[in-house]
């Protein structure tokens, strides 16, 4: 073997590093080769990310978001404060005593209101006078009149409320008159408006509103649903239009819908309306609803109260504290205590009448809601009973379904008489 053969051979072993190229076996070499060409590729891909990457710096871009959303956090703070500024604005708000004292009212022709009241009344005590006249009806056809017929007579009238006084005062009326007589319904029904109507004569008296006390504060009383609020705004009305300024309290704080009602009729009627927030202190609010009062020279001020179960203590309570705190004010006020009472409660009306009587000094009632009833014969009962002074009867929700006491009027109407007693 020649020296250069030896040499080639020594190098094939020896000397791998330097194999030509043709020699390299083509698969256990295959990953060195790739790295060659890899290198370059993997140089563009690092190119192209860093070149790439610049896109990925939009990843700070959120930055400048979030340096605007600081902005929006301290408007959202500041709008707490906007709100609450307005709040405590409002709160002195409820308590605006003197705004309207004096507008201008409307005047109606009440020429034809007497004949119009009438009509509104008989039907009113249609209920009534109906099962008064059908059982009377029933016992009275062209029969003599003896103790059975008259026992029935009185088991009739005490039904409808009347009272065992006033029943007993119409049974012996016809007992002197006409015992042993034929007697017709219409004739019993004639005895029997004569009879109420004594009864009620002596109490049909009209509200007298003092020019001595100004304001003339009158306190409106009674339990929960008798019609308190309707009943003032009506009252308002009616004064209104005799030309007397007045002033309204909305004394009953524990429901925010008979303030919201006494502010309706204060714009009704032009009358100034004094109120607080729902749940503020009914005595202290009349206190100060009395100062406003005063201080804005209205004639009249009506002061509203919460409706209270006559045997509840902690809420007549409540109604007493009402009327002390007056007192200190004007030693002489309320002048008038007035109990509305609703006609549908019946005998219940009785209670009421004594129990509001002594713990806030009713001075007069008012009765309402007698045309929902056939129960109207309690006013009769009440008044024999009592004596206390009726100033109005409400038959309806209008403006105009308020109106004094008439005695005559009520006594026909309750009798189911065709025409207005003269």
């Amino acid at each position: 073997m020649s020296e250069g053969d030896k040499r080639g051979l020594f190098g094939r072993w020896f000397g791998g590093k330097q194999p030509p190229a043709a020699a390299t076996p083509p698969t256990a070499p295959e990953p060195a080769p790739e790295p060659t060409p890899e290198t370059p590729a993997t140089a563009d891909v690092a190119t192209a990310t860093e070149t790439s990457p610049t896109p990925p710096a939009a990843v700070p871009a959120p930055a400048p978001p979030s340096a605007e959303a600081v902005p929006t956090e301290v408007e959202t703070t500041a709008t707490p404060e906007a709100i609450s500024a307005p709040e405590l604005a409002v709160a002195p708000e409820p308590a605006p005593a003197p705004l309207e004292i004096t507008p201008a009212r409307p005047v109606e022709d009440a020429a034809p209101k007497k004949t119009t009241w009438w009509q509104k009344l008989k039907t009113g005590l249609s209920r009534t006078s109906t099962a008064l006249g059908s059982g009377i009806s029933a016992i009275f056809t062209k029969r003599k009149l003896d103790d059975d017929t008259l026992d029935e007579l009185e088991d009739i009238l005490i039904q409808a409320d009347l009272g065992l006084a006033t029943a007993t005062k119409i049974t012996d009326a016809l007992r002197r008159d006409r015992y042993d007589k034929e007697i017709t319904d219409h004739e019993v029904r004639s005895v029997l408006a004569a009879e109420v109507e004594k009864v009620l004569a002596p109490v049909a008296k009209p509200l007298d509103i003092a020019s001595s006390h100004r304001p003339h504060v009158v306190l409106v009383v009674g339990v929960n649903g008798s019609g308190k609020t309707t009943t003032i705004g009506k009252l308002a009305m009616k004064l209104g239009r005799e030309g007397k300024s007045v002033t309204l309290c909305a004394g009953d704080t524990f429901r925010a819908a008979a303030i919201e009602q006494l502010k309706i009729w204060g714009g009704r009627t032009g009358a100034s309306v004094i109120a607080r927030e729902p749940g503020a202190d009914a005595a202290s609010l009349a206190f100060d609803a009395l100062a406003a009062a005063k201080s804005a020279g209205s004639d009249v001020l009506v002061i509203d109260t919460a409706g209270r179960l006559q045997n509840r203590a902690e809420l007549m309570a409540e109604l007493e504290k009402v009327v002390r705190v007056i007192k200190k004010q004007d030693p002489s006020a309320p002048h008038d205590v007035i109990l509305t009472l609703d006609a549908t409660t019946g005998q219940n009306a009785v209670n009421q009448v004594e129990i509001f009587g002594k713990v806030a000094g009713v001075t007069g009632l008012v009765m309402t809601k007698l045309d929902g009833t056939a129960r109207g014969g309690i006013l009769v009962a009440i008044a024999e009973r009592f004596g206390l002074p009726v100033h109005f009867i409400g038959v309806g929700e209008g403006a105009d379904d308020l109106e004094p006491f008439d005695a005559a009027d009520f006594a026909g109407a309750i009798a189911g008489l065709e025409r207005r007693p003269a």
